[in-house]
C-alpha cells in the first residue's frame, strides 16, 4: 500500500512538470462575425502567438453562434504559419467536419498535435474552401474577450480556391477576437527535468530497498 502510494505521488509530480498551457478567450456566447458559410464568406481565422515554453498545440477549438440561415456546413480545420497579410507554411489540416449548425456550439479538433515555437505568430482558421459548394447553411461565430496571445480576427472571402489563402492578403486582423480555445503542451524548464530526474532516481533506490 506505502509504495503504491510512493509511486502515485512520485507520478503526479512527473505529470507536474510536463504541464498544459491553455489559452481560452471565451466568456459565453455572443454573435458577432458572420455570414460564415456557403455561399458566403468561406474562411474566417483568429490570429494567435505561441506561449512561452510551449513545444507544441495539441487540440483547438472555435466557439460558434447563432444560426444565420440554416443547414450543415462542411469545413475543415487548420493551423498556418502567418506571414504579417496571409497564411504562411499549412501545418495541419483536420479531417472534413459535417457542423450542424445549430447554434452555439464549439467545434474542438484533438490530437492535432502542431510543433510551434514560442513567440511565433500562427492562424487558426475554419474554411469551406475544399469543399465549397457542399454547404446548405450559413453561422454567425461568437465573440471573445482579450488575451495576451490572441492577435485579432482575421478572413477570405476565398470561395473555393483554397491556395489563394498562401498567395493573397487576407481582410484584418480586427476585433474584437473570435472566441477560441488552444492547448498547448509546455517544455518544462531544465531545472524541472534535474528535479524530475533526481526524484524518480530517489524513488527507484527507496523501492531497491524496500524489496531487497
Amino acid at each position: 500500500m506505502k509504495k503504491s502510494l510512493f509511486l502515485a505521488v512520485l507520478l503526479l509530480f512527473a505529470m507536474s512538470a510536463f504541464a498544459d498551457t491553455v489559452v481560452n478567450n471565451f466568456n459565453g456566447y455572443s454573435d458577432y462575425w458572420n455570414p460564415f458559410g456557403y455561399p458566403n464568406t468561406a474562411t474566417y481565422g483568429e490570429l494567435f502567438t505561441a506561449p512561452s515554453g510551449v513545444s507544441n498545440l495539441s487540440s483547438f477549438s472555435f466557439y460558434m453562434g447563432d444560426t444565420l440561415s440554416s443547414g450543415e456546413i462542411i469545413t475543415g480545420a487548420y493551423i498556418a504559419t502567418w506571414n504579417g497579410s496571409m497564411a504562411g507554411s499549412l501545418l495541419y489540416s483536420s479531417p472534413q467536419i459535417n457542423y450542424d449548425n445549430l447554434g452555439n456550439e464549439q467545434i474542438t479538433v484533438n490530437g492535432a498535435n502542431v510543433a510551434v515555437t514560442s513567440g511565433q505568430q500562427y492562424v487558426m482558421f475554419l474554411s469551406i474552401s475544399q469543399y465549397y459548394g457542399q454547404s446548405s447553411g450559413t453561422s454567425y461565430v461568437s465573440q471573445g474577450g482579450t488575451n495576451q496571445y490572441l492577435n485579432g480576427f482575421v478572413y477570405n472571402n476565398n470561395s473555393g480556391d483554397f491556395n489563394s489563402l498562401f498567395t493573397t492578403a487576407w481582410s484584418g486582423p480586427l476585433s474584437p477576437d473570435w472566441a477560441v480555445n488552444l492547448d498547448f503542451n509546455t517544455v518544462p524548464e531544465p531545472s524541472s527535468l534535474l528535479m524530475l530526474g533526481t526524484g524518480i532516481l530517489g524513488g527507484i533506490g527507496v523501492l531497491r530497498r524496500k524489496l531487497f
